[in-house]
């Protein structure tokens, strides 16, 4: 398996490939939204903040094997505390899921954390989704705490896990 890589990618020069890849991992979107991807989708990929931050925070990547869109990652910096950050969405392809591209995609996340001086990686996952709970458990993420759905929310009970950056442990390899 070659190596990945994250490229920077905005809406405005990336949003077709993002709403492709969205289509193509429709199952997740699904899950999550309960509808198949959409302009909309998309746009809330590139757009939606955390509470209390606005759209400088946020940072979005392609994941890239080859000249491949493996997948897509938005992370949010500063949130839930300033010394976080917070991966809103991780969206592979199901046809690279299983081959240790988010193994990969995550190391090199964990090592720009590390770079930034940020002390934990933070995410929520669907309580449902049980292949990417024991995906973020092998990977080393540990409760946090538990966000069940509330009246005003999209139904969905999740699971907030966190994982603390270790700077001894996690390599500097940033450049990739």
């Amino acid at each position: 398996m070659s190596e990945i890589t994250l490229k920077t990618i905005s809406a405005e020069n990336d949003f077709e490939d993002v709403l492709d890849l969205a289509e193509r991992a429709r199952d997740y979107v699904l899950l999550e939204v309960g509808h198949a991807p959409d302009r909309t989708y998309v746009q809330q990929f590139f757009e939606a903040t955390p509470p209390d931050l606005g759209p400088e925070c946020l940072m979005h990547f392609a994941v890239m094997q080859d000249s491949a869109i493996a997948g897509v990652i938005c992370i949010a910096d500063g949130y839930e505390f300033p010394e976080d950050w917070w991966l809103g969405l991780v969206l592979l392809d199901p046809a690279y899921r299983g081959r240790g591209i988010g193994k990969q995609a995550l190391d090199l996340i964990k090592a720009r954390a590390a770079a930034a001086g940020r002390q934990a990686v933070k995410l929520a996952v669907l309580d449902t989704n049980i292949r990417a709970k024991m995906f973020w458990a092998r990977e080393g993420f540990d409760l946090h705490r538990l966000a069940p759905a509330t009246p005003d929310s999209d139904g969905h009970d999740r699971i907030v896990l966190s994982f603390r950056i270790d700077t001894e442990e996690v390599g500097h390899e940033t450049d990739r």
